[in-house]
C-alpha cells in the first residue's frame, strides 16, 4: 500500500524521484507489459507517476528502455523535466531528448513523453552493432543504454546480476547507495528458463530512483516501472532468489543486469 504521507514525487535535480502530485482516481488497465501476471494479492498500482496531465508510461512494448532513459535524464536535468511537465522549453541548448522540431503539441504531455522516447530509441538503436543498427523490435540493448544514459557527473557501466548468487545482496547495496547519492539506476529484468528460453533473457527495463529528501525511506528501493507508469517501494531482500513475478519488475521475476553509475 502507498504511504499516505507521500504527497508528491519530485522531478528535479539531483534530489529526485518522479513527477506530479499523486492522484487517487482509478485508471484503466494499460500497462503495455508483455510479462507474466503479478501474483494474486500483489499491489498492481504502486504510486502513479504523472507528467503534466499524462501518466508517465512507455509508448509501446519496445520502449521501456527509452522511457527509463528519458526519466533518468529528467531526474538530473530541470530543463528537460520542465518541458516534459509543462511543455516549456528551457533557455539555451535544447536537451537531447527533446525533438529538434516544434511539432509536438505543447499542451499534450503524453505526446511530449512519447516524442522524447522516440528520440532516445533512435539513438540507442543506432550504431549498436558496430556500424549496424539494432532491431527496434528487440528493445534497448544494455550497452547502448549505458552509452546514452545522461546524468550529471556520472557515466554508467553494465553489471550482470544473478539474484541467486552470494554477491546479489552486495550489488543491490551498491544500487541503494547510488540512489542515496541522488543517482538513478536502470535495471534489466526478465524471467527464467521455466518459462522458455526467450523468457530467460532480459525483457524489460525499470529504474531505481532516489527517494525524496526527508522521506525516511531508507532500506527500501523506489522503482519506477514504465509499463504501469508507477513507482513501487521494494525492500532489497524481495529481489534476491526470487521465484515469483513482481509488479515493480513489470510482472517479471528476476533482475538480470544493473547499469551502475560511476564517476565520469
Amino acid at each position: 500500500m502507498a504511504d499516505s504521507r507521500w504527497h508528491r514525487w519530485q522531478l528535479t535535480a539531483p534530489a529526485a524521484a518522479l513527477s506530479r502530485p499523486i492522484r487517487t482516481r482509478t485508471l484503466p488497465d494499460h500497462t503495455g507489459s508483455t510479462g507474466p501476471a503479478a501474483p494474486a494479492g500483489a499491489s498492481a498500482e504502486g504510486l502513479p507517476v504523472w507528467l503534466g496531465t499524462a501518466r508517465a508510461r512507455q509508448r509501446d512494448a519496445t520502449s521501456c528502455g527509452s522511457a527509463v532513459l528519458v526519466m533518468l535524464a529528467a531526474t538530473g536535468d530541470p530543463g528537460l523535466a520542465r518541458w516534459l511537465d509543462t511543455g516549456q522549453l528551457p533557455e539555451g541548448p535544447r536537451p537531447p531528448e527533446v525533438p529538434g522540431n516544434d511539432l509536438v503539441d505543447a499542451d499534450d504531455a503524453a505526446a511530449r513523453f512519447e516524442a522524447a522516447q522516440a528520440r532516445v530509441q533512435e539513438r540507442t538503436t543506432r550504431r549498436a552493432l558496430g556500424p549496424l543498427p539494432w532491431p527496434v523490435s528487440l528493445g534497448t540493448p544494455p550497452w547502448t543504454a549505458a552509452r546514452e544514459a545522461r546524468f550529471p557527473g556520472v557515466r554508467y557501466r553494465v553489471r550482470p546480476f544473478d539474484d541467486a548468487a552470494d554477491e546479489a545482496a552486495g550489488l543491490l547495496g551498491l544500487v541503494e547507495a547510488a540512489t542515496l547519492r541522488g543517482h538513478p539506476v536502470p535495471l534489466y529484468v526478465g524471467g527464467d528458463i521455466r518459462g522458455g528460453l526467450t523468457r530467460a533473457l532480459p525483457r524489460h527495463v525499470v529504474l531505481v530512483v532516489p527517494p525524496p529528501r526527508g522521506s525516511g525511506l531508507g532500506g527500501a528501493l523506489q522503482i519506477y516501472e514504465p509499463a504501469a507508469g508507477s513507482v513501487y517501494s521494494v525492500r532489497p531482500e524481495e529481489l534476491v532468489a526470487r521465484r515469483e513475478p513482481h509488479p515493480a519488475l513489470g510482472g517479471w521475476t528476476h533482475i538480470m543486469m544493473v547499469l551502475l553509475p560511476v564517476p565520469a
